[in-house]
Parts: C-alpha cells; structure tokens; sequence
C-alpha cells in the first residue's frame, strides 16, 4: 500500500520524538556508568564526561576491597528480595482477595483497618519496641518481615479482584470448587497484571532498603548490599571531607564510588523489568466471560 507523504513525515517525526526521550532516558544511566569508570583527578579536573579521557577501575576497587564481605552482602540481598517478594505478594493476595469478596462480613471494617494504616502510624520508638520485643533484632527476618504488607499494594490487587466477574467464582462453587482452589488456580493467574504490578514494587522496596538493616543489624554477616554500600559511601565522603585525613583525599575516588554504587545496586534489579513488563500490556480478564 502506498503511503502518502503527510503520513511519512508524521511517522518521521514520531520516530524523531521516541529517539530523543529514548536518549533523555539512557544518556543519565550512561553518564553515571562512566563516571564510575573515570580517573578522579579527571573528574576534578574536567567534570563529568560522556567520554572520558582517562580510564580507571579504582572506584571498583575500592568498593570490592574486602571481597568476601561484598559477595555476603549480595546473598543476603538476593534472599531477602527473592524470599520477601514471595512471602509479600502471597500475604498481600490472601488480604485482598479476602476484602474483595461480597460475601464476606465485616469486609469494609477491615478495609478500613488497612486504609488507616496509609494515614497514621504509631512512630519509630513504638514500632522498635515492637519488632525488638518479637526477637527481630539481629535476625534475618528483620530485613522482610517489617515490610511484609504494604496498604497501597493490598489495594491495587483488591482491584484486579474485584475487577473479575462473579461468574466466574460462581461457576466454580457450582463445580465443586473451594476457595482456596478458585484463589489459586482461577484467581490469580486472571490477576496476572496486578500481580507483576505489586511485585515489582517488592522487589524494588527489599533491593532498595537499608532502613531496616540500620535500625535492627549490629551483625555485619546479615548486612544488605545498600546498607553496606552506604557504609563505604559515608566513609569515604567523611575521608574527603575531613582535615585531618586531608593527605588520603587523592586516593579516595569519592565522586567514582559515589556511581559506582549506583551502578552495583540498579544494575540487577533493572534486569528483572523486561521480564515483568509483557505483563502490564496483556489484559488477561478480557473475555473470560462469553455471554
């Protein structure tokens, strides 16, 4: 089919505007990329640069400078992010789906219990009290089970679940089918949108926390990636920073370390999104139900 000239150029222009906020999105990851991998007297020199002069590994260096720690700290990350994603949208899905359910009474009372928790909360000195009391301190499971429901996220799903006709759980009752069945085997996978939704936000919330790890962890073998990144970070700025130390700055690349730690703590987690992403895009409920 020919296409006619006014349609090209609109095509030309599209494609024009996608290659500049493709470029407005790529060119920041890059430049952080390698200013992490630039000498620092060529940073203090030149600034940042999308092509550095002078090359240098040294923030990585000085980042893996106790090796065995940093491989610790990236397993208990990954545990935490994988465990705790897990555990959280299980919890979240059984609160939701709960809620969503006409059937079921006092369903609006806990709504509103949940709702309430968006609005107010009772501080850090009550909720350490709490977690310290229920043995968390210098456990593992501080580092998910604080975080293990989040109210925004029980909301979101409840949604999707409310958003699937009652037909399709009544056909399944009619069939036989229990609750925990139709939940697992109907419910879900027709919730599979939401469910990518909230567990991206998960993972993003246990890979990106260090909160948690500073309030309840003394022990360095269950220190988190962020926590012990931010560590190195705030001693290296306090290095450059200090008078006394002021003989060491020129070995400290402290603007390097500073991408580099951006580097290590995005770079595994942005490779889970393109396999999450098919997910928002598919509208899996969409004739589930033929009249």
């Amino acid at each position: 089919m020919q296409l006619s000239a006014g349609y090209k150029i609109f095509r030309l222009f599209n494609y024009g505007i996608l290659t500049l906020l493709s470029l407005a999105a790529f060119i920041p990851f890059y430049l952080v990329v390698t200013v992490s991998l630039t000498n620092e007297k060529s940073i203090s020199l030149r600034g940042y640069q999308l092509f550095p002069d002078q090359w240098s590994l040294e923030a990585y260096r000085t980042l893996f400078m106790n090796g065995s720690t940093f491989l610790q700290a990236y397993k208990i990350s990954i545990m935490i992010t994988l465990l705790g994603t897990l555990l959280s949208v299980l919890v979240t899905c059984l609160l939701a789906y709960a809620i969503s359910r006409k059937h079921l009474r006092y369903r609006n009372k806990i709504a509103l219990f949940v709702y309430f928790t968006m609005l107010f909360n009772g501080g850090i000195v009550p909720w350490y009290i709490i977690v310290s009391k229920l043995g968390l301190v210098d456990n593992i499971l501080a580092l998910f089970v604080p975080l293990l429901v989040n109210a925004w996220n029980v909301f979101l799903i409840r949604n999707y679940f409310r958003a699937i006709p009652d037909a399709i759980v009544e056909s399944a009752t009619i069939d036989g089918a229990g609750d925990l069945r139709i939940f697992f085997q109907i419910i879900m996978p027709l919730a599979l949108p939401g469910l990518a939704t909230i567990t991206l936000f998960y993972m993003l919330g246990y890979w990106n926390d260090w909160w948690n790890a500073l309030m309840l962890i003394n022990d360095r073998e269950l220190y988190p990636l962020q926590f012990l990144l931010r560590q190195i970070l705030s001693t290296v700025l306090y290095a450059t920073s200090s008078d006394s130390m002021v003989t060491n700055v020129g070995q400290l690349p402290a603007e390097g370390i500073k991408m580099a730690t951006c580097v290590l703590t995005v770079g595994p987690i942005i490779f889970v999104y393109p396999f999450i992403q098919k997910y928002f895009i598919k509208g899996l409920i969409v004739g589930s139900v033929k009249g």
